[in-house]
């Protein structure tokens, strides 16, 4: 008997990928220990970002369980734009640490 899987649309925080839609993204090990949801912005693999922060490695691009687990994220645009209200955990001083990455983020 065949399985049907009911599919949710990730990414709801892009806007517009210039060029090849899979460029941007990597499959990265996120280690933070709780469940994050697509469109968490990230410090590094081990935490989220938040005001303050000097680095960004990029945003989770899907919803990532409790635990480590393989995630893609979101690194590089090319470039790509984000709408800052869909995204989790964004604050202000991200804005150009995510240019920086070719991440442009609207509706901030």
């Amino acid at each position: 008997m065949s399985t049907i899987k009911t599919v949710t649309p990730q990414e709801d925080f892009l806007v517009a990928v210039n060029g090849d839609y899979n460029l941007p993204f990597d499959e990265i090990n996120v280690t933070v220990a709780g469940a994050l949801v697509a469109g968490t912005v990230l410090e590094d693999a081990t935490k989220v970002a938040v005001t303050g922060s000097t680095a960004i490695l990029g945003i989770l691009a899907q919803d990532k369980p409790a635990g480590a687990a393989w995630a893609r994220v979101m690194t590089r645009g090319n470039p790509t734009s984000v709408n800052a209200q869909a995204l989790n955990a964004y604050f202000a001083s991200a804005k150009p640490l995510l240019a920086a990455k070719g991440i442009v983020v609207v509706n901030d």
